[in-house]
């Protein structure tokens, strides 16, 4: 499916100028990463629970990895772990900002003399041989493409044969009707510069078939601290439990059988956006 062009006020850039410099905002901005402190924001990642799951997926499914691409590379939070962590890494980004784009992933590897090579395209159309790269890391991305399948057809051919695709915190709805329209709509950054957006889970399996890919992992919303950030197990036990319905089952019933009905509940919901994180495998 194509998304649609509208016009909006703001460039990306700019919407995260003005959600930053709004005290409402403040938990979302440092949450994502996008604070103005662009080496804190890579360290943070770095650090990160979500990393370290990351790397255990890569680790174990394809364990002889060593050059990524990360796409779209944002302001550099995992352009800067990988290279932390040793992997040749090139980072695609087409925005050239210092504060959200390619100037601040150069700025966040110059501060820990960290290499890693950055490169302006777009994912639907890169400038990259066939059998280049080992894993291809999306975090936050496959849901802006503008044609779905033609982006992750180009993130297979650029994979090695055996190599990994993550489609990491992925949003998912379930029509591009009302569902769509609900998670659009609580969407601060999109009323600003209109770039969110969303697939059916029917349409990111389709891609994936279409462009050869293999999923080994489809990993659900609460089922991985990948998709849970900035939640952990812990904290989403204490949120369920101090709900209102939290509440009064604690009355009756102890707060650990309270947490695990709140998850099944919770697991059961079809929250439009609710992430999910794709591990595919290339031919």
């Amino acid at each position: 499916m194509l998304q649609q062009k509208m016009t909006f006020p703001y460039s990306w850039e700019e919407a995260i100028d003005i959600l930053r410099k709004d005290p409402q905002h403040r938990q979302l901005i440092y949450d994502a990463y996008l604070t103005s402190d662009i080496p804190g924001n890579c360290r943070r990642f770095a650090e990160s629970a979500e990393f370290a799951e990351v790397l255990k997926l890569i680790r174990a499914c394809r364990v002889d990895a060593r050059d990524i691409l990360d796409i779209p590379a944002g302001n550099g939070i995992a352009t800067y772990s990988f290279a932390r962590a040793g992997f040749n890494v090139v980072a695609v980004e087409p925005d050239p900002s210092a504060s959200v784009g390619r100037g601040a992933i150069a700025t966040s590897l110059a501060g820990e003399n960290l290499q890693a090579r950055i490169v302006d395209a777009f994912g639907e159309s890169l400038p990259f041989g066939s059998d280049s790269f080992d894993v291809v890391y999306v975090r936050q991305g496959l849901h802006h493409a503008h044609n779905l399948k033609a982006m992750i057809s180009e993130y297979a051919r650029v994979l090695r044969p055996g190599g990994l695709l993550l489609g990491c915190r992925e949003h998912v709805v379930d029509n591009y009707e009302s569902s769509l329209r609900e998670f659009l709509d609580a969407q601060p950054d999109h009323q600003l510069y209109g770039g969110e957006h969303a697939f059916t889970l029917a349409d990111y399996r389709a891609a994936f078939a279409e462009a050869g890919l293999g999923i080994i992992q489809e990993i659900g919303p609460y089922d991985s601290l990948i998709n849970l950030h900035p939640n952990t197990p812990e904290s989403l036990a204490v949120k369920i439990c101090d709900s209102g319905p939290g509440r009064i089952l604690g009355l009756v019933l102890p707060k650990s059988l309270v947490s695990r009905l709140g998850m099944w509940q919770l697991r059961r919901s079809n929250r439009p956006g609710r992430l999910y994180t794709f591990v595919a495998r290339a031919a």
